[in-house]
């Protein structure tokens, strides 16, 4: 019986720190835009000043599930950079496998859209064609010192 009662608690952390989950796909995703940001303040040696943020708009059936998963998930404190912020953690497949995101603490989920940031460009787009190969854009918009609006 004590055995029993300690395997128990062991398992209690494991489901205290787990991650909920929100799977995207051309089922619930109605377009894909992908931005490339610039900015002093993103300076990595490898890609200086630059990285790249993938928003996936969701249909109107898939905001609302969305919305009440990012609601009930366990949120995360961040301080980076001077700012502080309070993020949920969700974790993005794609058709049910991983979704690369090369920053995950940072995801750009706004009402209706997912946001995940990637570094390199080409990885941009491969992380939208996962998830629908038929809404991948052919082109991105450009923010950031240096650019025109």
């Amino acid at each position: 019986m004590k055995l029993l009662l300690f395997l128990l608690l062991l398992l209690l952390p494991s489901a205290a720190l787990a991650v909920s989950t929100f799977d995207i796909s051309c089922e619930n995703v109605a377009s894909i835009h992908i931005m490339r940001i610039r900015g002093a303040k993103y300076t990595s040696e490898s890609y200086p000043g630059t990285f790249h943020v993938v928003y996936f708009e969701l249909k109107p059936s898939a905001t609302e599930e969305f919305r009440r998963l990012a609601k009930a998930s366990r949120s995360v404190f961040i301080h980076s950079n001077g700012i502080d912020s309070d993020r949920e953690r969700l974790t993005i497949t794609a058709n049910g496998k991983p979704l690369r995101n090369d920053v995950p603490d940072c995801d750009a989920h706004e009402e209706g859209e997912v946001g995940i940031m990637i570094i390199r460009e080409q990885d941009a787009f491969d992380a939208a064609h996962a998830v629908c190969p038929a809404l991948v854009p052919t082109g991105m918009t450009t923010y950031g010192p240096g650019t025109v609006k």
